[in-house]
C-alpha cells in the first residue's frame, strides 16, 4: 500500500507506520467492487467453470445456475458485503508500529500494544519481508508485517539510535 501516511523520519518525533485513512478508503473500494464484479459475473464463471477446472469451480458451477429475479438482483450485494468484510479483515490484519527516541511500540494504543524500551532492545531487522525486533537477550519480541518502505523502516531505526542489521 501507500507509504505516504508514514510519518517522515526526523529524530525529533516519533515514526509511525500503519494505514491511512485513505488506504483504507481504496482498499474498501477495491473489495466492493471486486465483489460486486463478481456478483454480475457469476454466470460467466458458471459456464468457465464447467468447461475448465478453476479452484471452486463445482460450488461457482452450482451457485450459477440459480438464475430466479430475485438471485440475481441480490448477487452484486451479497458480493459488495463480502467485499467490505474483506477489506476489514485486511485493514484490522495491519499492525501499526511507532519508533520513538525511547520505546518502540508495536499495535494500537487501545488494544495493549507491545512496548519495547530502548533498554531492552537489541536489534531490528528484515527477514523474509517481515520486520524481526529482538531484545537484549536474543529474544524474537516482534515478527510481523509493517506498512512502509524497507528503508523507511530502517531509516526509523537507525536516525533514532536503534541498532539495525540485515540478514
Amino acid at each position: 500500500m501507500s507509504t505516504d501516511n508514514s510519518s517522515p523520519v526526523t529524530p525529533s518525533g516519533p515514526a509511525v507506520f500503519k494505514l491511512g485513512r485513505t488506504d483504507i478508503i481504496v482498499i474498501g473500494f477495491v473489495c466492493v467492487s471486486i465483489g460486486v464484479a463478481l456478483g454480475f459475473l457469476l454466470p460467466t464463471l458458471g459456464s468457465l467453470a464447467a468447461r475448465f477446472p478453476i479452484p471452486f469451480g463445482d460450488p461457482i458451477e452450482k451457485l450459477s445456475r440459480f438464475d430466479q429475479p430475485w438471485v440475481v438482483a441480490i448477487r452484486p450485494i451479497i458480493g459488495a458485503v463480502l467485499g467490505l468484510i474483506a477489506a476489514a479483515v485486511i485493514a484490522g490484519s495491519n499492525t501499526p508500529v511507532l519508533v520513538s527516541d525511547d520505546e518502540i511500540v508495536i499495535g494500537d494504543e487501545n488494544d495493549h500494544p507491545l512496548r519495547i524500551s530502548r533498554a531492552s532492545f537489541s536489534t531490528a531487522y528484515f527477514a523474509d519481508g517481515k520486520l524481526t525486533i529482538l531484545t537484549e537477550g536474543g529474544h524474537q519480541a516482534y515478527r510481523g508485517a509493517v506498512e512502509g518502505r524497507k528503508d523507511a523502516v530502517a531509516e526509523a531505526f537507525t536516525s533514532r539510535g536503534y541498532r539495525w542489521g540485515e540478514i
